[in-house]
């Protein structure tokens, strides 16, 4: 009784968790403030997000087939996906390429040069041209 009881409380948990989600663990185990671009595999865009440092986010995207069909659209995979840690001063950070479904990339763990360099200040004139006077 048990048994039966068990199956049919698992049994809908086992019918939702498919091959048909693909998560990835994004950790930001870096000292800036980095943001991370999820690519698929033929280069399509498929996310974005700003991570601060120690910090972690879970990237997860749906893959079933739609049964939406266009001529001339290519039939890749979306997998594996390429992450891109790109620092706030707009230089890469590191990039992961071959990242599986379900895997954790880690900033520090890819290839690149792991540095950020600080922001350039942009030369503004002053916001006000009033003089000080003592």
């Amino acid at each position: 009784m048990r048994g039966i009881l068990f199956l049919f409380i698992l049994l809908p948990a086992l019918l939702k968790a498919g091959t048909n989600d693909g998560s990835v663990l994004l950790l930001n185990d870096s000292p800036f403030i980095l943001t991370a671009t999820v690519q698929a595999s033929d280069g399509t865009f498929l996310g974005q997000f700003s991570i601060q440092p120690g910090q972690q986010r879970n990237f997860t995207t749906n893959l079933n087939p739609t049964g939406y069909a266009r001529p001339g659209t290519p039939k890749t995979s979306l997998t594996p996906y390429t992450v891109i840690w790109q620092c706030p001063s707009e230089g890469h950070y590191s990039m992961c390429t071959s990242v599986s479904p379900g895997a954790l990339c880690k900033a520090n763990d890819c290839p690149g040069n792991h540095f950020c360099s600080p922001k350039k200040e942009a030369d503004q004139p002053p916001a006000s041209t009033l003089k000080k006077t003592k």
